[in-house]
């Protein structure tokens, strides 16, 4: 794949997400995420980092039960053909995906680890240990000073997937993938406030 097609493809791909996102807004009712602070690095090894902050105009409370309810966030992923909950505690769930999703593209299931902190409104999300590609991603929620909406903080650390995608992914593709997964969430998260938890 040459440079200048992936280019145009991750493009593409981002505009494309960007103008569902935007064209669904006035959906949402007001809960619009704001995205901001965005960072990225990478170690030695190829492992990314990207951290992203948003605010939800949703409050903190419905924002964390949303996001400990991925399987039903999943509702809303157009990718997600079927989901499993294999597990399930009041600290964590772990769930199978089934669909084509950028971590895992063509038939195989991803399954992936969710842990709950209700005391720090933390929700973490990790790779399992067949995953093709590791990752392990943070989302830690706070209210606003009027608690009408919440902050958002997320920090994702995913390794190199060019192996398990049988081509070298560039650095720039790997992070708008990285942003365009956090969008989704919080424009699932969105959808499933606004149809009242279902």
């Amino acid at each position: 794949m040459s440079s200048r097609f992936a280019r145009s493809l991750t493009i593409l791909m981002l505009g494309l997400t960007l103008l569902t996102f935007l064209g669904t807004r006035a959906y949402a009712d007001g809960i619009e995420p704001n995205f901001e602070n965005e960072k990225s690095s990478m170690d030695k090894d190829g492992n990314m980092r990207l951290e992203l902050a948003a605010s939800l105009n949703a409050p903190e409370a419905k924002v964390y039960e949303a996001l400990t309810n991925p399987e039903k966030l999943s509702k809303y992923a157009a990718e997600i053909t079927s989901v499993k909950v294999l597990s399930n505690s009041a600290t964590g769930k772990v769930v199978e995906y089934h669909g084509a999703t950028g971590i895992n593209p063509g038939t195989k299931p991803l399954v992936v680890k969710f842990t709950f902190d209700p005391a720090k409104q933390t929700i973490t999300a990790e790779s399992t240990a067949n995953a093709p590609v590791k990752f392990h991603a943070d989302y830690v929620l706070s209210a606003s000073k009027d608690g009408k909406s919440t902050e958002i903080r997320y920090v994702s650390v995913s390794a190199d997937p060019s192996k398990a995608m049988g081509t070298k992914v560039p650095e720039f593709m790997r992070k708008g993938a990285g942003i365009n997964t956090f969008m989704k969430t919080l424009w699932t998260v969105g959808q499933y406030i606004q149809h009242g938890g279902k």
